[in-house]
């Protein structure tokens, strides 16, 4: 459980972030709630936790948000954007739009909040944690996907670096990544729906249950199975889980090919 804990969660009005704002909620945790989309300040309400407006790739934002943040035992880099286009077709705004919110976006956050999740991990007895949002298309290859594959591989071996360094200063700060299969959330919906409005697919309908059959379980993610592992790398039960990849695909990944 999270009683006692603050944690900040990026892009928290989507819709893996905001099951994780609920699940982390209702395990105690004391959430601050940051979104680029001010909507989401009512969602904050809702759980009685603090909001901040946040652009994640902007350093004056992070440094904003940093400088007005007490204790922190956690931090989510959940914000992300995604980009279904042919390599060729790819143009190098794509390429840093997309690196910008994922990659980006994870370093910034780390950088301006390491410090104070150090000084919070003095006082307790098994550190404090950081979790970030890769997807199982940072694990492997997916045609058409080549901008959002980059981005977040690169999510994957930053958490690796970053777990050994902050092991090796003694910042007694642990860092994982979690790697989401396709889940059911209107951002995953957006190359679907384009594909549709093209006539490449019949129906949105259609393509999730293709989806869900290539799956072991026969089912496509919803955002609480996400948020469980989140909030599971966060507490203490996870004191020795450091530089870790989880896999949130039911089985997906762990198919031979």
């Amino acid at each position: 459980m999270l009683g006692g804990r603050t944690v900040l969660v990026t892009g928290a009005g989507g819709g893996i972030g905001r099951a994780i704002c609920v699940e982390l909620a209702r395990q105690g945790a004391t959430l601050v709630i940051t979104d680029i989309d001010d909507t989401t300040a009512r969602f904050a309400d809702e759980l009685c936790a603090a909001y901040h407006r946040l652009d994640v790739t902007s350093e004056t934002d992070w440094e904003r948000v940093a400088a007005g943040q007490g204790e922190l035992h956690g931090l989510v880099n959940n914000a992300g954007r995604i980009l279904m286009k042919p390599l060729l077709e790819t143009t190098l705004d794509d390429w840093r739009r997309i690196d910008a919110v994922n990659n980006e976006g994870t370093f910034l956050g780390m950088r301006a909040l390491i410090p104070l999740l150090a000084r919070t991990a003095l006082g307790t007895d098994h550190g404090t944690s950081i979790v970030n949002l890769s997807s199982i298309y940072g694990l492997g290859g997916q045609p058409f996907f080549s901008a959002y594959c980059a981005a977040k591989g690169a999510i994957r071996l930053l958490t690796k670096a970053a777990a050994l360094e902050l092991a090796q200063l003694k910042m007694h700060v642990r860092v994982n990544s979690v790697h989401p299969g396709p889940i059911d959330t209107p951002l995953a919906r957006e190359p679907i729906e384009a594909l549709v409005a093209e006539g490449q697919i019949a129906s949105m309908e259609a393509a999730l249950a293709g989806i869900a059959a290539s799956y072991p379980g026969g089912r496509m993610g919803v955002p609480e199975d996400v948020a469980g592992v989140v909030a599971f790398l966060l507490s203490d039960a996870a004191r020795f889980v450091n530089g870790a990849e989880v896999p949130v695909d039911a089985g997906f990944t762990a198919k031979a090919q």
